[in-house]
């Protein structure tokens, strides 16, 4: 209920609480400050924020600011410590507290971009924030670390910080230290000692492929990206990429070849590597090498990739070519991207096909969780087969109707609405149209929230209060 302003009036008169206040004098409103802040707990924070915005008013207005800056950097912990202590609890807990903690830690990150924080005060956060860090279960560490990185300034702060993240070692942890050696202690020692103890993936390899890059130790660069894309897990792009480039500046095939080579054996990046081989052939008008390294690419297409394979191949190989492996690719494509292989029929002008497909596919034959959605096809060649096409949407539209929720009778009213327009602008069929959509209504005669929303799509009914959300 909201408290009645100023401005309001009571049977007797109007009057504003401002007239009120401005007529005690300092001590009384001195003892109604204190009463709210005892008595209200969001009025010591509110106040310091005020204080804070109207700090001109105050003399001595670089202490008075930091001063402020330290009491609200520990309310506004306070207000998120207890949310994040019990998300911690529990493993989690209702998303407004997650949002309502994160803002609370994203003003504390903000404060120091508005004014001083005293190093003290800062240590004493560190110190109470890591106890529900070190935690970890509250799902919120990575804003707890934002507002961590956001309050450092000063090299006593950074490596206060990093004596922290020492004290609970992971590689996570490490990271995080490399990156404050790195970046803001410039400590290029301690940032290499801990580094190349800790070089077990590809990623690891590239951030001290970049470390020597921004030294313009080139050499350096090289020889640490050579020994990751043998040596290295998991993602290794960045430095075969890498190294690619250098070598093909140098138009070294040579060693462009061993790289590509290297991917292969590894068995990740093939398709990437082999991809950039041939356009690097084909740059340099060596056809040959270009188709050998495009045919090889090939065998490494991923489901869904088929179709923009079949247009780089018939863009590049010669007729001859092109007329060996065009049935091949087609073949494969219906076998395992359904999708790409009706978008080469629909190149080749196979549309009957096309139609064909999209009305009896056999679900099992790619192993499908869901239904395939063949829309776009089916919207293409509605002018040319406009019966055939109402026959797949209005298997789509019982479909959506049999899973009986509101969100897939949305859907079936969405279908609905594609076979009036072929009724009527196609067809010019009105009738027939009307009858068909009498029919279902009669069909699903008892499934009212199905009719609703029919209703709301195809004649723009409003929404019945019982069912809003």
């Amino acid at each position: 209920m909201k408290r009645a302003t100023g401005n309001s009036r009571s049977r007797v008169e109007a009057w504003s609480i401002t007239d009120i206040l401005q007529s005690l004098d300092k001590n009384a409103l001195m003892d109604l400050m204190q009463h709210l802040l005892e008595t209200e707990p969001e009025a010591y924070r509110l106040s310091l924020e005020w204080l804070k915005k109207n700090s001109t008013k105050v003399s001595d207005k670089k202490t008075m600011a930091m001063r402020l800056n330290d009491e609200l950097l520990m309310e506004y912990w306070y207000n998120a410590e207890g949310i994040v202590s019990e998300l911690n609890e529990y493993g989690g807990g209702p998303e407004e507290d997650e949002i309502e903690a994160a803002d609370w830690l994203h003003k504390i990150s903000e404060l120091k971009e508005k004014g001083s924080i005293s190093t003290e005060v800062k240590f004493e956060f560190l110190d109470k924030a890591f106890v529900q860090y070190d935690y970890g279960n509250s799902g919120l560490d990575d804003a707890l670390m934002e507002a961590f990185f956001g309050i450092c300034e000063t090299k006593e702060e950074w490596e206060y910080l990093v004596e922290k993240l020492k004290k609970t070692p992971s590689r996570w942890r490490d990271k995080l230290i490399m990156d404050i050696q790195k970046e803001h202690l410039h400590d290029e020692k301690a940032y290499l000692d801990l580094r190349m103890g800790n070089l077990h993936y590809g990623m690891d390899y590239w951030d001290l492929v970049m470390f020597y890059q921004e030294k313009k130790d080139v050499q350096k660069a090289l020889n640490i990206a050579e020994q990751g894309i043998v040596k290295g897990e998991g993602r290794c792009i960045e430095l075969f990429q890498y190294l690619f480039n250098h070598f093909s500046q140098k138009e070294d095939t040579n060693n462009l070849e061993r790289i590509v080579a290297t991917a292969l054996t590894r068995k990740t990046e093939q398709k990437e590597m082999l991809d950039r081989l041939f356009h690097y052939y084909k740059t340099r008008r060596n056809y040959e090498k270009a188709k050998e390294n495009l045919l090889k690419a090939y065998e490494f297409v991923s489901y869904k990739g088929y179709y923009s394979e079949y247009k780089r191949m018939k863009g590049f190989l010669k007729k001859s070519d092109w007329e060996l492996i065009e049935p091949t690719i087609i073949k494969n494509s219906k076998e395992k991207d359904i999708a790409g292989y009706l978008q080469i029929c629909m190149d080749k002008n196979m549309k009957k096909t096309v139609v064909e497909t999209i009305l009896h596919l056999p679900n099992h034959q790619w192993g499908w969780l869901m239904e395939p959605n063949f829309d776009t096809f089916a919207d293409q060649l509605t002018a040319e087969f406009p019966e055939k096409i109402l026959e797949y949407y209005w298997k789509k539209t019982y479909s959506s109707i049999a899973e009986g929720k509101r969100g897939t009778y949305q859907t079936a009213g969405r279908y609905l609405n594609k076979i009036k327009r072929i009724y009527i602008n196609v067809l010019k069929d009105e009738s027939r149209w009307n009858q068909r959509f009498s029919d279902l209504k009669t069909e699903f005669k008892k499934r009212p929230a199905f009719l609703e929303e029919v209703g709301i799509i195809l004649e723009g009914k409003q929404r019945s209060r019982e069912y809003e959300w």
